[in-house]
């Protein structure tokens, strides 16, 4: 047993008075659970209603991972933060959920953090970790956590070890190492993640890529409208073993993995089904959003589909990394090598995998929640996305709150930095550096030359999509 009485007076020599929590913010004016309006594309992959009904069960029922670490040393990193105790198990979990980025708990589902789950006496972590993010002060499953620090959260696990005998209690066992995997807050190598664990099951002597730079998780609620999946669009969108590397890294085993494929495919339906969330910063402006189609339909829809009207469609279209022009380091790092080692295995023998050498153009529904933008993450809004020259070099996210989605902008908002941030601390990750490799803000010129009234209806358009 640990002597708690002992940690508490122990605690005292790194504790700080505790930061008071902000005043609470309204809510934009639509309900959390009102979809989007019908894009208007084709669903290519339509979800079956048991069967998506099943998947999210599952993943409600928190049994996608085996026990990573202990419950009793999650639920105590405060010891490493520098700050009192908590006073209580909700307090803690919402200090946690600040720290390391993840969204506060989904209704009915325990209270711990999204993606958070207890197995025993053993805590582990599931795909919400990523996939369910706080937006304009609504936490939004399917959205891509643009929050989360998972090195922070490996970090301070590691400072919990070294602390462990000052405490009196064992160190913790960890269940992998975890060195340079997040570049920016949201912005997390995690294809990288599933090709380093998959690995593990090579034979001696296999060389392929394990580190891709960084990326931001992709909206799950797009997945019915396309056919290619991934930021370089290497996968299919009708498999989902690709998808289910990253779980080696939740503490399955890949006999775990191979046993459970027909659940992973009810999990694949209720992903096609989730909506997206509708613009919830009150009504559009119809005659701006007529103009901005205009600009739509003439320079965006090739890439990125018809959203509405005669001949609504989705291309799947693949963009050279020397048309489009952002960072290559994602698309360019899975070369023929990774393709033919991931199709040799069990996650690429149905639905085999390509290097594309390029970027797909994703879907742009519910785009306006999906900030901060790029495959990498690293423009904080729309605007910025229509115009190079509004890019900050180096920015910080103002909170996460409704006050802190700009509408006008359609993103977050955030403050420019002048000096780098140390990306080996948590401070330093907050601060997005787009001159780090992987994180680079360039390319995508496509709305720069349009009149600044032209770019203001093209962004009314896209607040509807």
């Amino acid at each position: 047993m640990f002597d708690w009485a002992g940690i508490l007076t122990l605690s005292a020599l790194v504790t700080v008075a505790c930061t008071a929590a902000p005043a609470p913010v309204s809510p934009p004016d639509a309900s959390p659970d009102a979809p989007a309006a019908a894009s208007g594309l084709p669903v290519r992959h339509p979800a079956d209603p048991a069967r998506a009904a099943r998947g999210g069960a599952l993943l409600d029922s928190g049994s996608l991972g085996g026990g990573l670490v202990p419950m009793l040393a999650l639920r105590n990193l405060w010891i490493t933060w520098g700050t009192a105790p908590p006073a209580s198990d909700a307090a803690y979990w919402a200090q946690f959920a600040q720290r390391y980025g993840f969204a506060e708990a989904l209704p009915g589902r325990g209270g711990l953090p999204s993606g958070v789950r207890a197995v025993g006496a053993s805590a582990t972590f599931d795909c919400r970790m990523c996939h369910v993010g706080t937006v304009a002060g609504r936490v939004i499953e399917g959205v891509g956590n643009s929050e989360l620090d998972l090195q922070g959260l490996f970090d301070d696990l590691v400072r919990l070890n070294a602390l462990a005998p000052m405490f009196g209690f064992p160190s913790v066992p960890l269940p992998f190492a975890l060195t340079e995997r997040t570049g920016a807050a949201g912005a997390t190598d995690a294809f990288g993640l599933g090709m380093e664990f998959s690995t593990r099951y090579a034979p001696p002597g296999a060389v392929v890529a394990t580190r891709y730079g960084y990326q931001q998780p992709a909206p799950w609620w797009t997945l019915r409208y396309r056919d290619r999946i991934y930021a370089d669009g290497s996968g299919r969108a009708d498999g989902h073993r690709t998808m289910m590397a990253m779980l080696l890294a939740f503490g399955m085993s890949f006999a775990e993995l191979q046993a459970r494929d027909a659940d992973m495919t009810d999990l694949a339906h209720h992903l096609r089904g989730l909506p997206a969330p509708a613009w919830p910063f009150g009504a559009l402006d119809p005659a701006a959003r007529a103009r901005g189609r205009v600009h739509f339909q003439a320079r965006c829809a090739g890439c990125h589909g018809v959203y509405d009207g005669v001949g609504a469609s989705f291309p799947d279209r693949l963009v050279p990394v020397a048309e489009v022009g952002t960072d290559p380091l994602r698309a360019t790092r899975f070369g023929a090598a990774e393709a033919a080692w991931v199709n040799a295995s069990w996650f690429g023998s149905e639905h085999p995998m390509v290097s594309t050498q390029a970027y797909l153009a994703p879907p742009l529904v519910g785009v306006w929640a999906t900030a901060p933008y790029f495959h990498n993450g690293s423009v904080p809004d729309l605007a910025g996305v229509l115009d190079p020259a509004q890019r900050p070099a180096r920015w910080r996210r103002v909170g996460h709150d409704a006050a802190h989605y700009n509408p006008d902008r359609v993103g977050w908002r955030y403050e420019a930095v002048a000096v780098a941030g140390d990306p080996r601390t948590l401070e330093g990750r907050r601060v997005y550096d787009t001159t780090r490799a992987g994180l680079h803000n360039g390319g995508h010129p496509y709305g720069a030359d349009l009149p600044v009234a032209a770019r203001s209806d093209l962004l009314a358009y896209l607040r509807g999509l």
